[in-house]
């Protein structure tokens, strides 16, 4: 009977894993549908790069990698708020790969993401409880500071009036804080550490170390660890200026790259257009929203009344600026890293 379950399980994942792929190179034949064709011929596609104002594509390349970085320093700072001396450099380094790991692996990314993580603070000497407290606070701090901020955004580009996207913002804010009260319960906590250890046993990156074993006492471990952090005021005020800070510098980047290619920014349709690459993000559909992005950014932007070849190559400059720039920055540091003689 186990055996049978335990086949049942295997056939599921493959599929799952079949299925990914297939979405991932749908979402990648997607964006190369819309965005090809408005690219125009390779002469003119050519000339245009020729004439971008390198100087703000500098700009716009250096902000989307400094995002990255404030957000790797968000998580070093909610290590040390819990206790555990961590360096910038570390921090850095396990911040860029486990990116580049949620960003390009096709199948559970994100969690295989935040599975290095956790391990690789795991070997640097942070505990599990910390380090799973640390990756997962910043994740959910990051996407409520967005996701509260989104309907003034709305109201910005006149989608929204003022005063329902106060009501929506306040009613986010004080569901998310409801969620952060429900979390320092221990024995809410006690749950999501079983249910994580559950996970974790089968992901190939963790599945054999002993704090996931059957049988182990970790998650009961994990959970009175966790429920024991409580953060001062001032340091969750540096956090979400530092969740803040890394979203402004992500936007920056996409400003900076339209002003490469165009002498001015449609503010209203470029945040529109950020805020639907980050929807599809967050759908996780495909790595990094491959396909859906790429077509979301490009219809506001020509709803402005951009060109289209011009939008086009702003947003091939942005999602190489915040995208896969700092993927393959995250793999070479993976490299590095593996090829450092161990301790």
């Amino acid at each position: 009977m186990a055996l049978r379950a335990a086949l049942r399980s295997v056939r599921r994942s493959r599929w799952r894993v079949v299925v990914d792929w297939l979405l991932t190179a749908a979402g990648i034949g997607v964006a190369v549908w819309q965005v090809a064709p408005t690219l125009g011929p390779m002469g003119e596609f050519g000339a245009r790069l020729g004439a971008l104002r390198w100087g703000w594509l500098a700009v716009g390349i250096a902000s989307g990698t400094a995002s990255l970085a404030v957000y790797g320093e968000l998580q070093r700072r909610l290590v040390i708020s819990g206790g555990h001396p961590l360096r910038t450099s570390t921090a850095q380094a396990v911040n860029f790969i486990g990116n580049a790991i949620a960003q390009t692996v096709p199948s559970a990314g994100a969690a295989a993401g935040v599975a290095y993580t956790v391990t690789a603070l795991r070997h640097r000497g942070v505990d599990t409880g910390l380090s799973l407290w640390a990756t997962t606070v910043a994740a959910l701090l990051s996407a409520s500071i967005l996701i509260v901020v989104a309907p003034f955004a709305l109201a910005f580009d006149g989608l929204l009036g003022w005063w329902p996207a106060a009501g929506l913002a306040g009613g986010l804010a004080v569901l998310f804080g409801a969620a952060a009260w429900l979390m320092q319960r221990a024995t809410l906590l006690a749950w999501i550490a079983r249910e994580t250890v559950a996970i974790a046993r089968h992901l190939p990156i963790v599945r054999r170390l002993s704090w996931v074993s059957a049988g182990s006492a970790a998650p009961s471990q994990i959970s009175a660890r966790i429920a024991g952090l409580r953060p001062r005021p001032r340091e969750w005020a540096g956090a979400s200026t530092l969740a803040s800070v890394s979203w402004l510098l992500d936007v920056w980047a996409l400003a900076c790259c339209a002003l490469a290619v165009a002498g001015s920014v449609p503010w209203p349709a470029l945040i529109l257009g950020y805020l639907a690459v980050q929807g599809s993000i967050g759908l996780q559909l495909t790595p990094n929203g491959a396909g859906p992005a790429e077509t979301g950014l490009l219809a506001a932007l020509t709803s402005a009344g951009m060109a289209g070849s011009t939008a086009a190559t702003a947003v091939l400059l942005y999602r190489c600026a915040s995208w896969l720039l700092p993927a393959a920055a995250g793999w070479l540091t993976f490299l590095a890293v593996a090829r450092r003689p161990r301790r």
